[in-house]
This record gives structure tokens, C-alpha cells and sequence, in this order.
């Protein structure tokens, strides 16, 4: 697995990534998405929350999944100039769980989700 994260937003104190693995490509030949990362910045250190589809880690051994999200967060705590302690909440979903609301007006809906997949 070769992980590879594409910025949605930021501000001051958050920034929240898509993340995808570069070695699995879907049908239309670009990176499979394996979830979402909404990291918060503080003087103590990095917290946030990481979905990830279930069905494209639900082969991953418990080691190896820590290894996963260590590697994650490793790109994002330490090497930013914050203090290099996380807490992060990891949640698995199924992709047809997972909704997303708005009262964005249709064309900046629009426009947030292509940035989101792309």
C-alpha cells in the first residue's frame, strides 16, 4: 500500500485530507480512495478523525493497521512544527453509509465535491 493525500481545506488550526492508495487503481484508472483525515491543530499536540472505507482495510491485520495510521499521521504531526504527539479517533465505514450535508448553494456543493474526489 502506497499512500498518497490530496488537501480539501484548511484554516489556521485544521486541515482535512482525502487519502488514497496509489497502488490500487479503480476503473477508471485513478488512486481508490480509503477515506478522510479532519486533523486539528493545538499547543499540546495533533487531534482528529480518520474514516476509513471498511472494505478497503478489512484485510489489514490489527498491527498493521496501527502501522497504517501511524505512517498517516506521521506526514502530518511532527514534521508541521507542532508537537509530535496524536490523538486520533478512527472510525471504519461502508462508503453507502456515508453521507454528506449541505446548505452550500448547488454550484459551490458542486464544486467542494469535485475537489473531494479529485
Amino acid at each position: 500500500m502506497r499512500l498518497q493525500s490530496k488537501r480539501i481545506v484548511r484554516t489556521l488550526q485544521s486541515e482535512q485530507y482525502s487519502i488514497f492508495d496509489v497502488d490500487k487503481l479503480d476503473d477508471d484508472g485513478l488512486p481508490v480512495s480509503l477515506g478522510k483525515l479532519d486533523l486539528h491543530y493545538t499547543a499540546e499536540g495533533t487531534y482528529g478523525t480518520l474514516l476509513l472505507w471498511r472494505n478497503q482495510v478489512a484485510d489489514v491485520a490489527d498491527d498493521s493497521f496501527r502501522a497504517l495510521v501511524q505512517e498517516i499521521m506521521d506526514e502530518y504531526s511532527a514534521p508541521m512544527g507542532v508537537p509530535g504527539e496524536f490523538l486520533v479517533e478512527c472510525i471504519l465505514a461502508d462508503e453507502q453509509d456515508y453521507r454528506v450535508f449541505t446548505n452550500m448553494t448547488e454550484e459551490a456543493a458542486q464544486a467542494e465535491e469535485a475537489t473531494a474526489e479529485a
